[in-house]
């Protein structure tokens, strides 16, 4: 089973993205309580009603069979964020897959999801929309896990430039194509590099956990 976990703020549309493009059997819609809600007489006027938005995603997301609740949270008290998104991750871990998505909601609740999520270990995925649609990110929240890689492997990460082949790895780090390819192979495996075609040559660029593991490693 698929879980999706979703701040939800002014727009419904970075969730109806996110489940479009993953396709989820069960979501949990945390809204941030209406702003008048909040600060009384000096909410200003005007201001999309998160409870409505999560509403309004509920209904279409239960009009393709996904099971949706929605929780209610104050959008500015970290705290509160942060618990009562921990509480609903540890209890739909035991679900299935749980994705969280960060994309809607206040500032302040973001971050307090995905410092719930970090501390979970679920995956945290933002919605960037572009000028031809929308792509999906997943943000990494462990890259520890990479130090375990032997130096030359780590290596490879620092001195790869988008499109070198195994025959240019080999050269700058001195080592024989066969072994060249060898990492390069075992470094798709772990999502650090992807890989193209151009006739015959394999050409590598890295991921962005890619990226992000070179900006660790080149300090």
């Amino acid at each position: 089973m698929k879980v999706l976990v979703a701040t939800v703020g002014g727009t419904a549309e970075p969730i109806l993205i996110s489940a479009r493009k993953i396709g989820f059997d069960r979501v949990i819609l945390i809204a941030g309580k209406p702003a008048k809600d909040v600060f009384g007489d000096k909410a200003i006027e005007g201001k999309p009603n998160p409870v409505e938005v999560a509403e309004d995603i509920k209904n279409k997301l239960e009009e393709f069979g996904a099971e949706v609740e929605i929780r209610i949270v104050d959008p500015f008290n970290f705290e509160e964020c942060c618990v009562e998104a921990l509480k609903i991750l540890e209890r739909e871990k035991a679900q299935g897959d749980v994705y969280v998505s960060v994309t809607g909601g206040t500032k302040v609740q973001s971050i307090a999801t995905s410092c719930a999520a970090f501390i979970a270990g679920c995956k945290v995925i933002y919605v960037q929309e572009l000028k031809n649609g929308a792509e999906l990110t997943e943000i990494p929240y462990n890259l520890a896990q990479f130090d375990q890689l032997s130096n030359v492997k780590k290596e490879v990460i620092r001195v790869l430039e988008d499109g070198d082949s195994s025959a240019e790895i080999s050269k700058k780090l001195g080592i024989s194509k066969k072994t060249a390819s060898q990492y390069l192979r075992e470094l798709k495996e772990y999502g650090l590099l992807e890989v193209s075609t151009n006739g015959r040559v394999k050409r590598y660029r890295l991921t962005f956990l890619g990226r992000l593991c070179k900006a660790r490693w080149s300090t």
